[in-house]
């Protein structure tokens, strides 16, 4: 499965949305489901799916799909 498959998956089901939702465009402060307690959810996800560690620096900066698929596909390349 792919980078972008999966963390599309990983990104609907922290934020509890459904199976067909276009994630692509999701970002904290416009999804309604992506507040702080989410935020924090989804960056131990990521982790523990993608096996990173996210410093503090990063995640505060990780607030939409796209930077977080960037990141991801950096750190996973």
């Amino acid at each position: 499965m792919s980078v972008d498959v999966t963390l599309q998956e990983l990104v609907r089901a922290v934020l509890e949305l459904p199976a067909d939702a276009d994630v692509t465009s999701t970002a904290q402060g416009v999804s309604p489901s992506w507040d702080s307690l989410a935020h924090v959810t989804l960056m131990t996800a990521l982790e523990s799916e993608f096996d990173l560690e996210i410093d503090l620096d990063d995640s505060l900066l990780l607030t939409s799909y796209d930077s977080v698929r960037k990141y991801v596909a950096a750190r996973c390349a």
